[in-house]
């Protein structure tokens, strides 16, 4: 048994002091054979190493279950000697190389599943001597090559799954023969070409996925007439294209329809209505409209689904008011998508009856008036997305209701009245708000303190002020916009101590003094401070002025006892300066010895100048000293002698006098 080719110690039991019929995960035969080994059941056992060719002289086995463990190499084509195994499965391994075409020799087996493994090449075009095969597993591998038409003459087969490999070409039209088919998944490949028209006969098929290929061509306008069993439809990110066939209400079973990512137009058709059990409509990413009421009306047949979780419009062309019916909705109704289209008026006032919602897209429309009042009643709300319309009014108190929000986008509307409310406080769940381009106005609320989890905070080009230093406490803080906004007074420091704040965008706002230079301060590249006129200070990438209070204490010091000095000494210099501009004319005569001919200096239009020596007193007679002056003697009798000489006093010790 150990030539199998399990590595030893993996399977602690299997020993030869025991016997092997005895071994964990090993099923022998019964009376007529007791010692033959009829399966081996050693999934999800940790297994490793490669699977021994020797496995093929088990003649008895029924059984080889090796899933989920660690096998790797190829699939030995000895497996093709067991003409008795019924069930092979070897999926969630390593193995490598192509499917062996030996295989085809069990033609016992009704389930081949080698699905979650790094298999490569065709699929052997023989397998249609399986006859017996009801499971065809193959999905998730590196298969390429086309579909081989082959596969169409399995009559037992009910399950074919060969998604998420490498396929190319057609839809092979002979598998609509499968009269038994219940789910075949195609998905996530490289198909092309229009589905098969035959597809449509198969009456038992409950799962059809095509998603994620490059089919393209129209859905028959009878494509659903016979598929009454079909629960589950995935045909998404393909180039289909036409209208939405109204034949889908006979697939009354239905209850997932995806059809988003594609071409297809006209409207949905209201025939929908007529699936009672449908959960989940997705047409998102199409050219589908609505725009009169009539165009509407499969929201109005919609509210017969009670079951429906999730309905998915956006990316549309639909235009015009949602019809009043849409709240009547399932209440069981968890995501609305109507996002990126072009609806109008209000969003419906009583939304607030689907108590059940989770996630409302309705971003980039033109939604407009005010966010109704019923919204509050959504307490199981995690996002909403209302951003890029023109919703107007307030942003209402009651938005402290919804108190599993997770995410908030406001932003790009016209809310014009009053501020943030401080309820705000209340969404405890809140990591992304945004309320960018609006009208806002006031402060930010203290209580948005207390949404601890908030990451990202979007609230540039309002009318927002005040301060900003209650953001400081929002430890989670990775993205804050707050441009163009009307905040003042000096930029926290606190908001450097924020270690998960990648990106800080104060620009044009009046913020003042100096800038931080701790945490993302000090990374020019993650700030936006611009059209800030007074700030100053911060590093030296941020180019702005140094700030005046920002002199050295020392440098203080030092002009601390000139500046003293010069206070103590400027009365006595302006009274020694008053002193020697105010001479007496007996000094002056004394000085130039009564203007004697031998001081004359010169004489001109307005009078005669005379050099003098004049003494200036001390305490002492010792302290006496001289100083040399210019007395210039003018003639009163010359017309603006006495204006002309006080305009040309250009020295502090030339004095004029009248003699």
């Amino acid at each position: 048994m150990m030539s199998v080719g399990f590595p030893e110690g993996s399977l602690a039991s299997w020993n030869t002091t025991s016997w092997y019929c005895s071994w964990s995960g090993v099923i022998c035969g019964g009376r007529r054979h007791p010692e033959r080994v009829l399966a081996l059941q050693l999934s999800s056992y940790n297994l490793s190493g490669p699977i021994s060719p020797f496995s093929g002289n088990l003649s008895f086995l029924k059984k080889l279950e090796l899933g989920n463990n660690h096998l790797v190499g190829q699939i030995p084509p000895e497996l093709g000697r067991l003409v008795r195994l019924q069930v092979l499965n070897l999926s969630r391994n390593y193995l490598q190389g192509s499917i062996p075409v030996a295989l085809a020799e069990s033609t016992n087996l009704t389930t081949l599943v080698l699905s979650h493994n790094q298999l490569q090449g065709e699929i052997p075009m023989n397998l249609n001597a399986l006859k017996n095969l009801e499971m065809l597993d193959f999905q998730d591998n590196g298969l390429s090559g086309q579909i081989p038409q082959s596969l169409a003459d399995l009559p037992a087969v009910k399950f074919m799954y060969l998604s998420r490999n490498r396929l190319l070409g057609d839809i092979p039209h002979g598998l609509g023969n499968h009269s038994n088919l219940l789910a075949l998944t195609l998905d996530n490949n490289m198909l092309s070409g229009a589905i098969p028209s035959s597809l449509g006969n198969i009456s038992s098929l409950s799962t059809f996925s095509v998603q994620h290929n490059m089919l393209s061509g129209t859905i028959p306008p009878n494509a659903f007439s016979n598929l009454v069993h079909l629960q589950r439809i995935f045909m998404d990110s393909n180039q289909f294209h036409g209208h939405i066939p109204a034949s889908i209400a006979n697939a009354s079973n239905l209850s997932v329809l995806q059809l988003l990512s594609n071409f297809f137009s006209g409207i949905v058709p209201p025939e929908v209505g007529r699936l009672r059990n449908l959960r989940w409509l997705q047409v998102t990413g199409n050219l589908l409209h609505a725009k009169e009421s009539r165009d509407w009306e499969f929201i109005t047949t919609l509210t017969n689904c009670s079951g429906l979780e999730t309905l998915g419009l956006g990316l549309n062309k639909f235009e015009g008011i949602l019809p009043d019916s849409f709240a009547n909705l399932s209440t069981s109704l968890v995501s609305v998508i109507l996002a990126s289209n072009k609806i109008s008026g209000s969003i419906p006032k009583d939304i607030g009856n689907l108590i059940n919602l989770q996630n409302v897209f309705l971003y980039e429309n033109s939604f407009t008036g005010t966010l109704p009042s019923s919204l509050s009643q959504l307490t199981n709300l995690a996002v909403l997305q209302a951003d890029r319309n023109k919703i107007s009014g307030s942003l209402p108190w009651t938005i402290g209701n919804l108190t599993q929000l997770i995410s908030l986008n406001l932003g790009m509307n016209a809310f014009s009245e009053g501020s943030i409310p401080p309820q705000i406080g209340n969404l405890k769940n809140l990591v992304v708000f945004h309320g960018e381009s609006n009208k806002f106005s006031g402060e930010i609320p203290a209580t948005l303190s207390e949404c601890q989890l908030l990451q990202y905070l979007v609230l540039q080009n309002n009318f927002l002020n005040g301060s900003i230093s209650v953001l400081s406490k929002l430890k989670g803080l990775e993205a804050l916009y707050l441009s163009r906004n009307n905040f003042s007074g000096q930029i926290p420091k606190s908001l450097g101590d924020l270690s998960a704040l990648h990106y800080l965008d104060l620009s044009f706002n009046l913020f003042s003094g100096e800038v931080p230079n701790i945490g993302i301060f000090t990374n020019s590249t993650a700030i936006s401070i611009q059209g800030n006129r007074n700030l100053c200070g911060g590093i030296p990438d941020l180019h702005l002025p140094p700030c005046s209070s920002l002199l050295p204490k020392k440098i203080h010091k030092f002009l601390l006892v000139p500046v003293l000095t010069c206070l103590i000494a400027a009365p006595f210099v302006l009274v020694l300066l008053y002193r020697l501009l105010t001479w007496h004319k007996k000094e002056l005569v004394k000085a130039t010895d009564g203007f004697s001919a031998n001081n004359f200096v010169g004489s001109g239009s307005f009078g005669s100048v005379y050099k003098g020596e004049l003494e200036l007193e001390g305490h002492n007679p010792a302290e006496r000293t001289t100083n040399l002056v210019a007395v210039k003697v003018l003639k009163l009798q010359t017309p603006k002698a006495h204006e002309s000489s006080c305009l040309n006093v250009k020295h502090c010790e030339l004095c004029g006098t009248e003699i």
